[in-house]
């Protein structure tokens, strides 16, 4: 008698067990949108923080994004995935974190998702499936990729050119005259010898007369 009662309330617990396992209801899914205010944007033109444990960079060539889900864990959830889309240089192009990339990351306070994808794509919408309360996520931050470095080009001289100019024009040198010629000399010498002669003459003729 004893043995049955204890087998009777053994049973009893089981299944109440497996009741009360039955009409628990599982935890709800819930798909949600991106705040409006963060789309569109570039990763250059939004709030820069490059965290080594959401995604780190900054890299040459790559974005990365990181979406946040605000409030407590315990109300608001955690990010099952996100679906996020983007204008690329070809086209539309959607992708899923962390089905295509990027990582969910629940152990740094509220829940968070980042991906990295090619430099240059324009975020336009993005949803959630996440297992709280939360109404929206944001975009929290970017990591835009590196900027070149312009390098400087060398500037090339001009050749210089040369314009020709006339022929200098010979100047005559004229020596300053520093004594007399000879001509000039010999006139008055000849003047006085002619006058000697002539003096000379007359006074001989003055002589033969008187004698």
């Amino acid at each position: 008698m004893r043995h049955k009662l204890i087998r009777s309330l053994t049973l009893g617990v089981v299944a109440a067990g497996l009741l009360l396992s039955a009409g628990a209801p599982a935890a709800a899914q819930t798909t949600i949108d991106i705040d409006p205010g963060n789309v569109p944007t570039t990763a250059a033109q939004y709030t820069q923080n490059c965290d080594p444990n959401l995604g780190g960079g900054p890299y040459p060539d790559q974005d990365v994004w990181v979406f946040n889900l605000p409030g407590e864990p315990a109300v608001s959830g955690v990010f099952e995935s996100v679906t996020a889309t983007f204008t690329t240089p070809d086209g539309s192009l959607t992708v899923t974190i962390p089905d295509d990339g990027g990582e969910i990351v629940n152990g740094m306070g509220t829940s968070k998702a980042w991906i990295r994808l090619p430099a240059g794509y324009t975020l336009v919408d993005a949803t959630a499936d996440i297992s709280g309360l939360a109404d929206f996520f944001v975009l929290t931050h970017t990591c835009a990729a590196m900027q070149p470095t312009p390098t400087a080009t060398p500037t090339r001289q001009p050749t210089p050119t040369f314009t020709p100019t006339g022929q200098p024009t010979p100047t005559t040198t004229h020596l300053p005259v520093t004594g007399t010629s000879s001509t000039s000399t010999l006139v008055p010498l000849l003047a006085l010898g002619l006058g000697a002669i002539v003096t000379g003459g007359a006074l001989l003729s003055l002589r033969r007369r008187r004698s």
